[in-house]
């Protein structure tokens, strides 16, 4: 009987923790969300101020660790398969840079950043539709193998050339920005690739809060207004995610480099984004 009783003892008392932990992560979930009346008045600020939201706020701002990446390591039959279609390059290293040729393109690498270009490729967008050309970023990325990890759904531009198809990193759910490939396409095919991509080791240190987005945006208000800039901006996209601030990389026997979490804010009119550090809620300048 006494060890019955025991039993039903710490049920109950498994129950009433359960319940404590289910209270304390509600509550915690409550102070992590932004507000309705936080929302409308960040609306109402950025409209005063000349500035028009075409998208919806980042309501959920759980505390986040920094991201370790390391510096890639590529041998040559693997670029040789991934970019030449297995065609044998001549290589030679220009300063920091090394550079790969084959009979018809060009792979320059520094780091985890690489630039690669079909010199046979033409200009012009011709009968070339949007969907086309995200199919054939698509399917070069498919083609990788997951050799550069996994990537979001792009998003596709169009530009005076051919059609912008862009590609950024995730992990565990979250944007790795500073993992990305960045297609021109053309009616002739992929003309040029960009990219950068440093394998993600996982995160790093304890979780730290993040600044709310309305925060971010207030910050980016100041710096739009600094550039006295005429007119009205209108912002489309506001994203969250990780990416190499200034100063963060540290060598730690092998290179590796430490993401922060970020906002990047991206206006109708202006193909770069702002980036703001979430940790720190300022804007981060980028070389």
């Amino acid at each position: 009987m006494e060890w019955g009783n025991a039993k039903k003892f710490v049920i109950v008392l498994l129950v009433l923790l359960n319940i404590v932990l289910a209270g304390l992560n509600y509550r915690q979930n409550q102070e992590n969300t932004m507000t309705a009346a936080q929302e409308r008045a960040i609306f109402e600020v950025l409209s005063q101020n000349g500035i028009t939201m075409y998208t919806d706020l980042l309501t959920d701002h759980t505390p986040m660790s920094r991201l370790a990446v390391e510096i890639p390591s590529y041998s040559k039959e693997t670029l040789e398969r991934l970019f030449f279609g297995s065609e044998k390059t001549t290589v030679t290293a220009k300063g920091e840079q090394t550079i790969y040729r084959g009979k018809e393109a060009l792979l320059t690498l520094q780091g985890g950043y690489g630039y690669w270009t079909n010199e046979t490729i033409g200009d012009g967008k011709g009968s070339l539709s949007k969907t086309e050309a995200q199919r054939m970023a698509e399917k070069f990325i498919d083609g990788t193998e997951h050799f550069f990890g996994t990537y979001d759904e792009p998003v596709v531009t169009e530009e005076e050339k051919g059609f912008r198809v862009d590609f950024y990193g995730v992990y565990k759910r979250e944007n790795v920005f500073s993992n990305y490939f960045s297609f021109l396409v053309t009616q002739d095919g992929i003309k040029e690739i960009e990219f950068n991509y440093c394998p993600v080791k996982g995160y790093s240190g304890e979780k730290q809060d993040i600044s709310y987005s309305d925060e971010a945006l207030l910050t980016f208000m100041r710096e739009w207004k600094k550039g006295e800039k005429e007119g009205e901006a209108t912002i489309h996209r506001i994203e969250l995610g990780y990416d190499q601030m200034e100063n963060s990389t540290a060598a730690t026997g092998m290179a590796t480099i430490s993401l922060e979490p970020c906002y990047r804010i991206y206006l109708m009119d202006e193909a770069e984004p702002y980036l703001i550090n979430a940790y720190t809620c300022q804007i981060v300048k980028k070389n």
